[in-house]
């Protein structure tokens, strides 16, 4: 069997743990600089409000006072994901985190009958500990579980199991074939030109007639509508990733450098979790800045450097003394930025590189930082959302040079 869990309305849900004053209203997340609405509660969907749906066309329910219009907030989404993630870990001993807000678990060996109490309690605890209602769908295939999960929003039940074969092929036979994982928008437009309106249409279609309309992917889907497994959920050997990204749009235009510094520290430190998370370092930091393409009166800027290590390197610190040395080299105190991002580039396995012959590093010192990095992301990896930070990411000014990599991290208190 394989569990979906799914948190309801994400972006929307976290906004309500630090303001509950937003229980039970019309509430949407905008995009950066507000342009169109990414997160919708129950309530702003019900007034009619779509996906995607830009700003100006709401802006009278906003004024109106029958919606809120929420800028996002990426560092609480990231935090309250985190949390979540570690919760959905707890319950299965394959996990691949899918989303930000959705997670997979292979549940091979366990008893169907325990699988209610096991969606229980990830609902009970999501609620408790982060404040985020979750649904959690269980089936016999990945692309089954999304649809028990989705079947579980709608009704508002917290766990589905979907595991008779005749109750199955009845929900399919009511699912529009453009609800199904998997099928896009221009693949679903084709299907309904051959007769093909519902998941049962789909699975009931000669498999080579769907290889011909929608290829090897839509085959997968096809065997997976049908319970056979075929979309692999192997999280454990997932191949390294060739670099790890993070930017955003600023709400506004922004020409103070401990601003920016701040906001790169913080997308450095993201990035530099992810690099561990895969047992790798990098050889190459990018800093990148951009103006506001709207200023039609001068021509848009995009600043960027690439900061090459002596040594590969994991270590949050010694990645983010090297952003700022990039952060110096491109920053103009006369020019107002409306983005910024770091690239960590050159990935490799750790271990997999030899040090160079010229720099004097002690024979501990790659081993005494991927230890201490290892410990940092243990303790903010138990907590609710981390409770050490760079002095940098908080704006206590440039992190020192001394080697003492302990000395650059300070505690954040949980309130």
């Amino acid at each position: 069997m394989i569990g979906l869990a799914d948190c309801n309305n994400f972006f929307v849900s976290c906004e309500r743990t630090i303001n509950k004053d937003l229980e039970g209203r019309a509430v949407v997340v905008m995009s950066n600089n507000d342009g169109c609405a990414i997160a919708r509660s129950n309530e702003a969907k019900a007034l009619g409000i779509k996906m995607g749906q830009p700003m100006f066309e709401i802006r009278h329910l906003v004024n109106s006072g029958q919606l809120v219009a929420l800028s996002s907030n990426y560092a609480l989404y990231h935090e309250i994901s985190n949390v979540v993630h570690k919760i959905f870990h707890k319950y299965a001993p394959t996990v691949i985190d899918y989303s930000v807000d959705e997670a997979f678990f292979d549940l091979t060996g366990i008893p169907v009958e325990a699988l209610d109490e096991i969606g229980a309690n990830i609902c009970n605890e999501c609620l408790s500990e982060a404040g985020i209602p979750v649904t959690v769908g269980f089936s016999h295939t990945k692309t089954l579980a999304k649809i028990a999960s989705e079947i579980g929003k709608k009704s508002k039940r917290r766990v589905v199991t979907l595991v008779d074969p005749v109750e199955i092929n009845d929900i399919l036979s009511r699912t529009p074939i453009n609800d199904v994982w998997g099928i896009g928008r221009r693949t679903a437009r084709k299907l309904y030109f051959e007769g093909i309106h519902t998941a049962k249409n789909y699975i009931d279609c000669d498999i080579h007639h769907i290889k011909h309309l929608t290829g090897i992917n839509g085959v997968k889907t096809h065997n997976e509508l049908r319970m056979i497994p075929c979309i692999d959920l192997d999280a454990c050997n997932r191949p390294i990733q060739n670099s790890i990204s993070e930017s955003r749009t600023f709400s506004r235009d922004i020409s103070d450098y401990e601003i920016i510094k701040t906001r790169l520290t913080t997308y450095t430190t993201h990035c530099a979790t992810r690099l561990r998370n895969m047992n790798s370092q990098c050889s190459s930091v990018i800093v990148y800045l951009a103006t506001n393409r709207f200023h039609t009166n001068e021509s848009q800027q995009f600043p960027s450097i690439e900061i090459r290590l002596n040594q590969p390197s994991g270590s949050t610190s010694l990645l983010v003394e090297a952003m700022i040395q990039g952060l110096d080299k491109i920053f103009d105190p006369a020019i107002a930025y409306k983005k910024a991002g770091i690239v960590l580039a050159n990935i490799s396995p750790i271990r997999a590189t030899t040090p160079s012959l010229f720099d004097p590093i002690e024979d501990n010192t790659v081993d005494s930082n991927h230890q201490l990095m290892q410990a940092i992301d243990e303790i903010n990896h138990s907590s609710s959302g981390g409770v050490l930070r760079l002095a940098s990411q908080m704006g206590l000014g440039k992190i020192g040079e001394s080697s003492a990599l302990s000395s650059s991290f300070q505690f954040r208190s949980k309130k």
